[in-house]
């Protein structure tokens, strides 16, 4: 038996692993291993899921989203891929469903042309779900196989089912909004003092979903203030349809030791949302101020009334009006009266929160605007506006008051917090010198940056660009002249804008098309949490053509309709090709053909073509060849090939005389003398002797061949 080398050992050993993995990849071998055995560098999980930065769902519908599985091991294969369908609890989205064909049936180990795929899923978002940034979690079934050689056991091969739970973030966007309640009073309540009054109110929900379980009580009463006359102050209003109100009336009493004035009556709203969660301005506080007539009327009697706000729902960053009418509704004028406008700190004034009017008749009512602005850190939820007029002295009447109040709609919990209100960087313009790129040139290209936020800052920022197409021969589309792809800037200030600018290199074989750049950001915002953005531009790019005609001889002289025929080639020597290639003839000729069209010319084509050219009119003759083409950006371009000669015209003599040298002979003049040797004579002769040498050649010829013919016999 003979001994195996041990090269051949080794040849026999690359063999038999070859025919296992293949086996393996069919499916036609499945080995379970022993679970210890990991190959090193494996990962908890050989999939990595990705999204798109941008994907936005709208809550209430079922959106469509695309995701990349990929597999990121360098020896394992992923196999059987399946999305289950899933419904989550406690989540913003209902429902996820594949719409890609399951199972996947197989992910080449990481490096491989086929070690990804897209996957559509269908996501149903839950109609009551708060717009910004959701985690979208999803479990996936697959069978990862890994093959291992090891020198002591040989080939092991390992197969495990696996189930990994994926996460990937998205944007909802929510158009609606929950139950919120408001209270509205009617125009002209009052009370005397010591005397009975109905107070209407109106609860209404300026929300598009219902509010459930409403309730309202009525609180702060007083033997001293007002005094309810009958029930227990508490109702039970049941749900409140969005957009939908009801009203109910309280009997109250004002004690006859109120002096004149305005006096808050105070009431508690408690509801939840349509899901039954508690409403998260629940409970609500509100107030109701009632102008009182009381014993200590000076005869002069201001109202606050039409109190409203722009804006119910404001958002950080929004300006908003409050406007009401100041009304003297006493017997007697007044005079001087402050209007205070009081807000919490989550409010700032864009006016000033202190007006003052000179004097107010009998009967006179002048309006009055407030303006503010929520603070960018503002926390979500309702925020009350005081309204409190009083007399510049003191002694001229009594000092009221009355509120309102405007919901702020923020994302922010009242401080910065990372993940949340995150400030973005946006290119907010571009250009380049020149606009049209020219391939083998240089141009500088010019950034502005942008930080969306209203507040905060970005620092710390580091950019870099990057293009997708480049050249086998020549690289990048785009190089840097004298600096590299990356960028730094220290910070921008909120609302502010930063610029750079870089030159760059064009190769000189990039095609005449518009060019995609990609620039990405890393970023801080003010409390140091890293961020990431990228923003793409466009770059055009022209290619010059390069079309050439090779040189024609054309004589200098030329006879009368005698043609003369042109050949010639042409050429397209440059990296783009040209279209509608035609040429035309003009000047004083006949051409055959006058002009011709050739069509496109792809890149290192080569043309070749030939014309006649007929003189019409003696004398110097000019013309052209024209050759017309368009570019890659449609321009009409035009060679032009000149033509130039002497035209002379034939000249034959009459019928009868006999030129001499091809000219007719001067009656007046003698032939001159010639020498024997250029005369015609001296060509007959040598013609004779030529002639005679022939025929005595031929007969000698003919005798010998007869002599020897006689002789053979």
């Amino acid at each position: 038996m003979k001994r195996l080398m041990p090269a051949k050992i080794s040849v026999w050993c690359m063999v038999i692993v070859f025919i296992f993995v293949s086996l393996l990849s069919s499916g036609a071998l499945k080995v379970l291993a022993n679970d210890s055995v990991l190959l090193s560098g494996q990962q908890d999980s050989s999939l990595l899921v990705t999204a798109d930065e941008n994907i936005e769902l709208f809550a209430g519908s079922t959106n469509t989203i695309k995701l990349t599985l990929k597999n990121v091991t360098n020896s394992t294969t992923v196999r059987n891929i399946v999305f289950p369908s899933q419904y989550l609890e406690n989540s913003a989205f209902v429902s996820i469903k594949p719409i890609t064909e399951m199972p996947i049936k197989s992910l080449n180990s990481g490096g491989s042309s086929n070690s990804s795929v897209e996957m559509e899923l269908e996501v149903e978002v839950d109609r009551f779900a708060e717009s910004g940034t959701q985690a979208l979690t999803f479990k996936l079934l697959h069978t990862d196989t890994t093959v291992e050689y090891n020198p002591s056991y040989g080939i092991n091969i390992i197969e495990t089912k696996e189930t990994t739970t994926h996460t990937v973030y998205v944007k909802v966007i929510n158009l609606k909004n929950n139950g919120r309640l408001t209270i509205e009073t009617p125009e002209g309540i009052s009370a005397t003092a010591g005397s009975a009054f109905d107070l209407p109110l109106t609860v209404k929900n300026i929300g598009d979903f219902a509010a459930k379980d409403v309730k309202i009580n009525i609180s702060g009463l007083a033997q001293d203030g007002f005094t309810l006359i009958s029930g227990t102050g508490g109702n039970d209003l049941g749900q409140i349809a969005g957009g939908r109100s009801q009203t109910l009336t309280y009997s109250l009493r004002a004690s006859s030791s109120l002096k004149s004035g305005s006096y808050p009556v105070n009431f508690t709203l408690e509801y939840k949302d349509e899901k039954g969660r508690p409403a998260e301005s629940s409970p609500q506080e509100i107030e109701v101020w009632i102008p009182v007539a009381g014993s200590g009327s000076v005869g002069s009697i201001i109202e606050v009334t039409d109190l409203k706000a722009g804006k119910a729902t404001v958002k950080p960053g929004e300006t908003f009006d409050v406007v009401m009418n100041i009304k003297n509704s006493g017997e007697f004028d007044t005079g001087q009266i402050k209007i205070f406008a009081n807000v919490t700190e989550a409010l700032l004034p864009v006016t000033q929160n202190m007006q003052i009017i000179q004097g107010l008749k009998k009967g006179e009512s002048k309006s009055i605007t407030f303006s503010f602005q929520p603070q960018p850190q503002a926390e979500r939820g309702s925020v009350p506006i005081t309204i409190k007029v009083e007399p510049v002295n003191d002694q001229d009447g009594v000092s009221i008051s009355q509120a309102i109040s405007v919901f702020i709609d923020s994302d922010s919990s009242g401080t910065p917090e990372p993940g949340k209100n995150i400030p973005k960087i946006i290119i907010k313009s571009y250009s380049s010198e020149p606009t049209l790129v020219n391939a083998g040139e240089t141009f500088n290209l010019t950034m502005q940056f942008l930080n969306t936020h209203s507040s905060r800052e970005v620092r710390n920022i580091k950019g870099s660009f990057s293009v997708s197409d480049s050249s086998s021969e020549t690289g990048n589309v785009f190089t840097p002249v004298g600096s590299s792809n990356t960028f730094y800037i220290d910070k921008i200030n909120p609302q502010s804008t930063a610029d750079w600018d870089v030159t760059l290199y064009t190769i000189p074989d990039a095609k005449s098309k518009t060019y995609t750049m990609s620039i990405s950001f890393e970023y801080e915002d003010d409390l140091g949490t890293q961020h990431s953005a990228t923003e793409i531009i466009g770059i055009p790019v022209y290619q010059p053509s390069r079309f050439e005609v090779s040189d024609f001889i054309v004589p200098s002289e030329a006879s009368l309709g005698v043609p003369i025929y042109l050949f010639f080639e042409m050429y397209n020597l440059g990296k783009t090709d040209i279209y509608n290639v035609k040429l035309n003839v003009e000047g004083d000729f006949e051409a055959q053909p006058s002009s011709n069209y050739f069509g496109n010319f792809e890149s290192g084509r080569v043309e070749y073509f030939e014309l006649n050219i007929v003189p019409t009119m003696p004398g110097e003759a000019k013309g052209r060849i024209v050759f017309q083409y368009e570019n890659a950006s449609g321009e009409v371009q035009e060679t032009v090939k000149d033509i130039s000669m002497n035209v002379i015209e034939e000249y034959y003599p009459p019928e009868g005389e006999f030129p001499v040298d091809g000219f007719p002979m001067d009656p007046g003049l003698e032939e001159p003398n010639q020498s024997f040797f250029s005369s015609v004579w001296f060509y007959i002769i040598i013609g004779v002797v030529v002639v005679a040498g022939v025929v005595t050649a031929i007969i000698l010829i003919k005798r010998k061949k007869k002599k020897k013919e006689e002789f053979e016999f």
